[in-house]
């Protein structure tokens, strides 16, 4: 089944081998044997040299929000730069991006949560838990006006803020369920509450962990489940380990490149993880192009080839759980992967020379264009 204009085929007829390796196993990198922790025994990092400076290699358990920070460049950043120098003077170098809507946070939550469900389940319940959910609760108490009416049935005084009035009501009738205390009694099973850095954003959090509203939670667990009920997909997230970076420099524009592979297989396949409000493939196509995950695929194909891994094949597993739990994997054909592979080999020297000199001006610039 192929979409619009072969770009994007499904997986479906293309079967995921289910054994490891192939017959000849001198093609594979194995690149597992190469791969060290980002941080040794003492905790030292092991993607610093003495000097401090980075080490090319491949390196495993590195936190997300210590991969950010890496100097180094990311597919992010080209795809911006493809978008026009300016754009991305605009985003990184004066730092003018527009705040994300609540809309939009509450999206890349989900995102977040459904990737370290599906790629990194044992740590998940470390660091996360389940807020409770007004619907499991029917009968208790929402509202500073559903407390005050249960005081004035008890003949106590109705007067005083929410929090007074929740107290007024527990020193009377410790069993009383106020949504507010129950959620509270909830977070505090986990642990004391302290503000604390949550992948760079401060927060409070209960020994350790992070509230997650309900119906985000049961959205990321549905999604979970539905990417691990398509055979393809699931077939594919085996066999190999979750957030791989690689470090390695770029021969052609002497920067150094960093990638962190959602999942990377023994047998040199990769996954990547989308989130998507749809998996209808006309659809998907459209986000694709717009997010330009072309060129995102030549890039972490092109950083692993450095370190000596040639990706045998690069499949998006796409998952939509807001109007339909559907998950469905997609390969790229070989006409648009090269397509990709130029246009990042078009961006990268280009990008390069304007970090150099610090200029960020339109491909247009100094032109009049004409237009038909």
């Amino acid at each position: 089944m192929t979409a619009t204009a072969n770009v994007i085929t499904s997986a479906a007829e293309e079967q995921i081998p289910s054994v490891l390796f192939d017959e000849n196993e001198s093609q594979l990198s194995n690149w597992v044997d190469r791969a060290v922790e980002a941080f040794d025994a003492n905790g030292e990092p092991n993607y610093l040299n003495a000097e401090g400076e980075l080490v090319e290699g491949i390196y495993l358990n590195m936190p997300n929000g210590l991969y950010h920070s890496l100097p180094a460049i990311s597919s992010t950043r080209v795809k911006d730069f493809s978008k026009g120098a300016p754009y991305y003077k605009r985003k990184h170098i004066d730092e003018k991006d527009k705040e994300l809507t609540e809309t939009q946070k509450n999206a890349f939550l989900r995102g977040t949560l459904t990737h370290e469900l599906v790629l990194e389940p044992d740590n998940f319940y470390d660091r996360y838990f389940r807020e409770l959910n007004k619907d499991d609760y029917p009968n208790a108490l929402f509202t500073a006006e559903d407390i005050k009416a249960a005081l004035a049935d008890a003949g106590l005084k109705v007067s005083g803020k929410k929090d007074d009035l929740i107290a007024r009501l527990l020193a009377h009738d410790p069993d009383a369920q106020i949504f507010d205390h129950l959620v509270e009694q909830n977070r505090l099973k986990h642990g004391e509450p302290k503000e604390g850095d949550f992948e760079g954003e401060t927060m409070m959090l209960y020994g350790g962990k992070r509230p997650i509203k309900s119906d985000a939670w049961d959205d990321a667990m549905r999604a979970t489940q539905t990417v691990r009920d398509e055979d393809q997909a699931d077939l594919a997230i085996q066999n190999g380990l979750p957030e791989v970076t690689i470090i390695a420099r770029c021969p052609q524009t002497g920067l150094m490149l960093k990638v962190k592979f959602d999942w990377l297989r023994f047998d040199d396949e990769a996954v990547d993880l989308k989130t998507t409000l749809s998996t209808d493939p006309s659809k998907f196509r459209r986000q694709f192009l717009d997010l330009k995950y072309d060129i995102q695929q030549a890039f972490y194909t092109y950083v692993a080839s450095l370190i000596g891994i040639n990706i045998k094949r690069f499949l998006f597993v796409a998952v939509e759980f807001l109007h339909q739990d559907v998950c469905i994997p997609f390969v790229r054909s070989p006409r648009c992967i090269k397509q990709g592979q130029e246009e990042l080999h078009y961006y990268l020297p280009k990008f390069a020379q304007c970090l150099e000199t610090n200029t960020w001006k339109s491909d247009y610039s100094g032109f009049i264009v004409e237009l038909d």
